[in-house]
């Protein structure tokens, strides 16, 4: 059947608050809520108030039942939350209005919900909000908001359907916060502690002591340069030029913002890096890492370090990035900004081991694959 056409408060009552006084907060009590508290589909809020508080307010004015649909009107607007409980709250007047979609015949609330994601609808609340620093979606606009819709049962289908991808998004977002965490234990367990020869978890194949070297005895450490800008064949070429503000939290990079030409490269401080480079931020916030997925160059903002071949393994080296970063924050001076060296970079104490143990492939699911621990335990470990 075809999608009806109506306005918001044409298919539900919606409700605003009025604001209580911080005279009548407390520790403890009923949820206070503010726009702030409204996050991730999710109700909480650090602010109480008593239950003779709550009635006297809500008397006047109502408070949201299990199944009705907030959305943020002051501030970030336009953040929808579905109740989904009978628990007391009470919402602050002028920052967060509620729709009763509990009892309302034609509109289920957790449609409604995904409907405030609408990239019409969000251009509707930004136009229709009100005010000059703090801008805010008042009950008027809000009761007029166009909506269009199929009947309760589809909706609740829909509804369902986005639930349950909500449910998948957070789960995969715990496992990975689980698995940062496990591989922060195994990097506590498997570097070197300080005045150690072997780290406290290795694999059952090896066994020798860990060597100290200086950075720059196994890697050829790389400065940048810039082309200059005055000069418009050196720019707009087909070779990666990267500046320290693309090194995010990816682990390889394989495309800059900016490239530049052979000329452009022939005629700066700029290098030709190849594939398995660590970038390695030198200024302006020391320390960020990536390696090249591809041939590429950077500016003078790097100290790029190019493992020796059979002797550093690419990944290994970007794994100690903590170290890297703490001793360039160490190391490097400044009046201006703070920065290193490739000099001082390539002065860096760092034992590592045998290039096969550092480069070891292996399967986290061979049993007895360390010593004296397994993947399991290690695990449980770091998430207890």
């Amino acid at each position: 059947m075809d999608w009806e056409q109506s306005k918001l408060g044409n298919l539900v009552e919606i409700k605003d608050s009025a604001r209580i006084s911080n005279i009548y907060w407390q520790e403890d009590g009923i949820p206070y809520l503010r726009s702030s508290d409204l996050v991730d589909y999710t109700a909480s809020g650090a602010l109480f108030i008593s239950k003779q508080t709550y009635n006297t307010f809500s008397s006047k004015t109502g408070s949201p039942k299990k199944g009705d649909v907030l959305f943020t009107s002051g501030g970030t607007i336009g953040i929808p939350t579905l109740k989904k409980d009978d628990s007391l709250i009470y919402v602050q007047g002028g920052s967060i209005l509620y729709a009763k979609t509990s009892n309302s015949v034609k509109l289920d609330g957790r449609f409604l919900v995904n409907y405030f994601y609408n990239s019409r609808i969000k251009i509707y609340i930004k136009n229709s909000s009100v005010g000059g620093t703090i801008k805010h979606f008042t009950l008027m606009p809000a009761k007029k908001m166009p909506i269009i819709f199929p009947k309760k049962k589809e909706q609740q289908k829909i509804g369902e359907f986005f639930r349950k991808l909500d449910r998948t998004i957070t789960l995969q977002q715990r496992k990975r916060e689980l698995l940062k965490k496990l591989k922060r234990g195994y990097l506590q367990q498997m570097f070197l502690a300080k005045d150690s020869v072997n780290p406290q978890l290795r694999f059952n194949e090896f066994n020798s002591n860990w060597e100290p070297y200086k950075l720059g005895e196994i890697a050829e450490i790389v400065g940048g340069g810039t082309p200059s800008t005055g000069v418009p064949e050196y720019w707009d070429g087909d070779i990666d030029w990267y500046s320290p503000t693309e090194i995010g939290e990816s682990i390889y990079v394989a495309e800059s913002l900016k490239k530049i030409t052979e000329s452009g490269l022939n005629k700066s401080s700029a290098k030709m890096l190849p594939t398995g480079t660590i970038l390695f931020t030198s200024r302006a916030g020391i320390g960020n890492t990536a390696i090249l997925a591809k041939t590429g160059s950077t500016n003078q903002g790097f100290q790029s370090i190019l493992p020796k071949r059979n002797i550093l393994d690419s990944y290994f080296i970007f794994s100690r990035t903590t170290e890297l970063k703490k001793y360039g924050e160490i190391t490097g001076a400044g009046s201006t900004f703070i920065e290193v060296s490739g000099k001082q970079m390539a002065q860096m104490p760092i034992c590592i081991p045998c290039f096969e143990e550092a480069n070891y492939k292996f399967n986290p699911n061979k049993p007895g694959i360390f010593q004296w621990q397994s993947v399991d335990d290690v695990f449980l470990m770091v998430v207890d």
